[in-house]
């Protein structure tokens, strides 16, 4: 296995990075795929292969901008798999202003049962 897998930055997915030597998958930008199956579908094969031999040691970091219903919804089912197998630490990046950004990853830690850092960002000039 590769030790990066990236997913490159476009107009309507995030910036991918799962460096799985060091067990730290990194989210950032839009999330509107064409086909977010197919998308989450990549990353679940490394997280999951990754997990096979790491169990405990995976750090998560999402930094969304905008998300639309459907990959909300496959974002959730990832992080629910993802805490169901191992006991990662989940960081939800936010900028300071965006109310919405920071109910969402709360949202989603009452959705999965599981803590989330919320990290407030300052924003972006």
């Amino acid at each position: 296995m590769d030790n990066k897998f990236i997913i490159p930055k476009t107009n309507k997915t995030p910036q991918v990075e799962f460096d799985s030597k060091k067990g730290i998958l990194f989210m950032q930008g839009k999330i509107i795929p064409e086909n977010p199956i197919e998308f989450f579908s990549q990353i679940n094969h490394h997280v999951d292969e990754y997990l096979k031999v790491n169990g405990d040691s995976l750090e998560i970091n999402i930094n969304l901008d905008y998300f639309n219903t459907v990959s909300s919804k496959m974002l959730s089912k990832f992080l629910q798999r993802v805490v169901s197998s191992s006991k990662p630490t989940l960081n939800w990046f936010y900028e300071k202003d965006d109310i919405e950004l920071k109910e969402a990853g709360e949202d989603y830690a009452s959705i999965i049962n599981y803590p989330i850092n919320l990290i407030e960002l300052e924003e972006e000039n």
